[in-house]
């Protein structure tokens, strides 16, 4: 390094190295919410299946978790091999992969149906995961290094002023959103633990979207000052308070988005 610093001063260029690089956390933030497409939200798990079965996969997810598939639809398996261009073959396996995924079901002489469950499976599904965020959130914390925080709240003050009333502002909603709990997720710093909870996140969205109509401008604001709220904590390194405001936040969504 020293050497790199007289270099440098025989140039004139020595600020260049010993003046730090500014970094715009609202830049960062927008930044982060950008990169949040849905497809980008498609983990390829190591037990996915590869090849034109593998890309089906990644297809019908996204049109999972985006809303484009309704509760209890059906899916024509004949009908998705022509629409894919592919045999029967690679959608089978694509669907038998979903199903492994909790996104549908099954029946032999019946077909292929998106779940349709109960408001007690629903929120089952979301008390534990609850738990689950709940934990990561005291993590990040304790964890996080002091500019990553003002990341956070530049990105929660941008969900802020994001409308929720079309489609269009629904997904640029849902995507500010998923940055807020990935950039959470990003300052626990357990990187064993978040790729084997990452699905669960994807079957989160599944679930909430087919309320998204719902999800009225009051309790749009709720969820922000909830959010809001977490952030602070965070800040002050109150693990315990922002795991139960982390909690009491998750709980909630199927209420807030009219699911249950």
């Amino acid at each position: 390094m020293h050497r790199a610093i007289i270099a440098a001063i025989v140039r004139g260029t020595v600020n260049e190295i010993t003046q730090p690089v500014v970094r715009d956390p609202t830049q960062i933030a927008r930044q982060r919410i950008s990169a949040r497409t849905w497809d980008a939200t498609i983990a390829r798990d190591s037990d996915m299946p590869a090849g034109k079965a593998g890309s089906i996969i990644v297809e019908l997810e996204w049109r999972l978790i985006s809303g484009r598939y309704s509760f209890g639809e059906a899916l024509s398996i004949n009908g998705l091999a022509e629409e894919f261009d592919a045999s029967r073959q690679p959608v089978s396996t694509a669907i038998n992969h979903l199903r492994s995924l909790g996104y549908v079901t099954v029946m032999p002489q019946v077909g292929c149906r998106v779940v349709s469950p109960t408001p007690t499976e629903i929120e089952d599904f979301f008390f534990m995961l609850a738990k689950i965020e709940s934990a990561i959130v005291g993590l990040a914390t304790t964890r996080h290094a002091a500019d990553e925080i003002d990341v956070l709240a530049a990105i929660t003050a941008q969900i802020a002023t994001t409308p929720f009333d079309n489609p269009s502002h629904r997904g640029a909603y849902a995507a500010a959103v998923d940055a807020y709990h990935e950039h959470i997720r990003s300052m626990a710093r357990s990187p064993t633990l978040i790729p084997r909870v990452a699905h669960l996140w994807r079957l989160s969205n599944f679930y909430l979207w087919q309320g998204a109509s719902n999800f009225a401008p009051p309790k749009v604001n709720v969820a922000n000052e909830q959010r809001h709220a977490i952030v602070h904590a965070i800040r002050q390194r109150d693990a315990r308070s922002a795991e139960l405001l982390m909690e009491d936040h998750v709980r909630g969504k199927p209420r807030r988005g009219g699911i249950i």
